[in-house]
């Protein structure tokens, strides 16, 4: 295998794994971006795209072969997925579990100068509260109302207007390591009108909140490149505070049954060393 098509493979792999977290009520895909090493250009992709144009060929490569690893993970795997997650939750969440641990020891490798300081410890704990906040402060499940689609085409102004802002809010949370777009989305109250508009085809809903998602991923990207730049140990333990509350978030509570967590056990090993091993591999061209 040519370098060439180990790079695309690599990359496409780590956008199907980033592609299914999305699929999994409060899994980030940007903490499965950050575990498998490719969180730093993928933002730099992203920030630099219209800003770069020398690089802009080379940015659209590498966004297209993480992209379409997302986009048919998403589309084939969805139903797996919602298999797995009716059937088998338990063993399904600790193979995230394991993919999120598995990752940490490349966040750790990704700056020289990772030393123990009170400012950084201060940062990492701030990381920690922003994930974990919500569901301490019982702000798990606002959402109860539903949509009926034929209800959407009557919207007025001011509720496209809610969409659009939700739509930057859920689109910058996608890339943000710990904190699920589809939850904030539930925060805000749209979730439920998304998922109606997605059952019944209406695309302009959808085209709204689809340009403030788009917007949200520019804007929040550019913020964590300058941040990455600026101060990138504190940016990396504030990440690390990300990524150890998404872990502690998605905990479902030992399962019952001996041989469920002795499954459970092995599959979270599993999951830990795979995302170890596609961490260490850089995806980078030669």
């Amino acid at each position: 295998m040519t370098n060439g098509i180990k790079e695309t493979v690599i990359l496409f792999l780590k956008g199907c794994a980033i592609g299914v977290a999305n699929i999994i009520p409060g899994v980030s895909g940007g903490t499965l971006a950050v575990v498998l090493g490719v969180y730093d250009r993928l933002i730099e992709s992203i920030a630099c795209f219209f800003e770069s144009p020398g690089k802009r060929k080379e940015y659209a490569i590498f966004l297209a072969k993480i992209l379409s690893g997302a986009g048919i993970s998403m589309l084939f795997l969805a139903n797996v997925m919602d298999f797995l997650l009716t059937h088998h939750f338990h063993l399904t969440i600790f193979a995230f579990m394991g993919l999120i641990l598995g990752g940490v020891p490349s966040i750790w490798r990704s700056h020289g100068d990772m030393r123990v300081k009170t400012s950084r410890v201060f940062v990492f704990i701030a990381g920690i509260l922003i994930v974990l906040g919500p569901s301490l402060l019982g702000f798990t499940a606002i959402e109860t109302a539903t949509f009926d689609a034929p209800e959407m085409l009557m919207f007025d102004k001011g509720r496209y207007l809610t969409l659009l802002f939700s739509g930057f809010l859920a689109g910058g949370a996608m890339i943000v390591p710990g904190i699920s777009g589809s939850f904030v989305l539930v925060l805000l109250g749209q979730y439920a009108l998304i998922i109606a508009a997605i059952k019944g085809l209406i695309l302009t809903p959808l085209i709204v909140v689809g340009f403030g998602a788009m917007a949200g991923i520019l804007v929040f990207s550019k913020i964590i490149k300058v941040c990455l730049e600026r101060s990138p140990a504190m940016t990396y333990y504030f990440i690390l505070g990300l990524v150890t509350a998404s872990f502690i978030e998605i905990f479902p509570g030992v399962p019952r049954g001996e041989h469920v967590v002795l499954f459970a056990v092995i599959i979270f090993f599993l999951g830990a060393g795979a995302s170890y091993a596609l961490s260490k591999i850089s995806g980078e061209p030669a």
